[in-house]
């Protein structure tokens, strides 16, 4: 097998090292599209090509390696946060790799009796409106109110009509090993809680979206998934909690960022595939996580 993955950041660099302790997938190939040569060395199963997903004529560069593809993950990400550059990623770069991947497969030169490769789109719970309450799934409106979920939802629905059998995972707020901004602003005292007790915190461990990917192409899924855990939480006691934990002072409150949302979000799809979350409860997550940073957990004396 050889997987290409499309975004080689914190969550592609994770997923590629997953493959390699992950039953049926040790021995694929990884082939990893970044922008700039990388700066340190991976892993012997990685092997990376220069090319830009915004600038089609950069994909040739895949040109000798189509035939041999046989999974493909889209997982690159904007590298600010402006309308502009979502649209550049997630609608401009998935439209010309997937153009790409189907113009190269129906080619004399690469035309084989092989499947074309599974291909796994990562989005976000951005889709739905953020301010609504209750337990959403997959099933529910998706009514985004920032540009993000709408451009993330414009790309999901451009790819569900030019690629058969695609995979959307729309992941919860990832969290892991080198995504502790909120561990940071916590100890630090610049988290604020929101007024509002209606917030909840919805998260996916890093390590689980990896995971959950792999499942999802495994086991010849399709259609759309949400990748979060098992235990929403009001906000509030999450951040209480990580307080607790960092043996820092509890938050004060202020007002609500854009990013927080209302709504309850559930797994029971992915889970119903048979997956098995390592992290369930993002409390355990980030403890673990607390306790690998060789801090204490102040619970422990409270």
């Amino acid at each position: 097998m050889k997987l290409l993955i499309a975004g080689f950041g914190d969550l592609g660099q994770t997923l590629a090292q997953t493959c390699l302790t992950t039953a049926g997938w040790e021995q694929t190939a990884v082939l990893a599209i970044r922008r700039n040569p990388p700066n340190k060395v991976y892993a012997s199963n990685i092997s990376w090509i220069q090319a830009d997903l915004s600038q089609p004529e950069s994909l040739a560069a895949l040109t000798d390696h189509v035939a041999e593809i046989t999974h493909v993950v889209y997982c690159a990400a904007p590298s600010e946060r402006l309308e502009s550059a979502y649209r550049s990623t997630y609608v401009d770069g998935l439209r010309n790799l997937v153009q790409y991947l189907t113009a190269q497969k129906a080619s004399p030169a690469q035309k084989s009796h092989h499947a074309p490769p599974q291909l796994l789109f990562v989005s976000s719970t951005a889709v739905y409106d953020n301010q609504t309450k209750g337990e959403f799934d997959e099933t529910s409106p998706t009514k985004p109110r920032g540009f993000n979920g709408r451009i993330l939802l414009e790309a999901e629905t451009w790819l569900a009509q030019h690629w058969a059998g695609a995979i959307i995972l729309r992941l919860s707020g990832i969290y892991g090993p080198n995504k502790t901004g909120l561990l940071t602003s916590i100890a630090s005292g610049t988290a604020t809680i929101p007024t509002n007790p209606d917030f909840i915190a919805n998260r996916i461990h890093i390590e689980d979206a990896a995971r959950a990917i792999l499942h999802l192409l495994g086991s010849r899924q399709s259609g759309v998934f949400i990748g979060t855990d098992s235990h929403p939480i009001p906000l509030a006691d999450l951040y209480r909690g990580l307080a607790r934990m960092l043996g820092a002072p509890e938050p004060k409150s202020g007002s609500a960022s854009p990013m927080m949302g209302k709504k309850r979000l559930s797994n029971q799809k992915l889970l119903s595939t048979g997956l098995k979350l390592k992290w369930p409860d993002s409390m355990l997550g980030y403890k673990a996580l607390i306790a690998a940073r060789g801090q204490p957990d102040a619970t422990q004396s409270s």
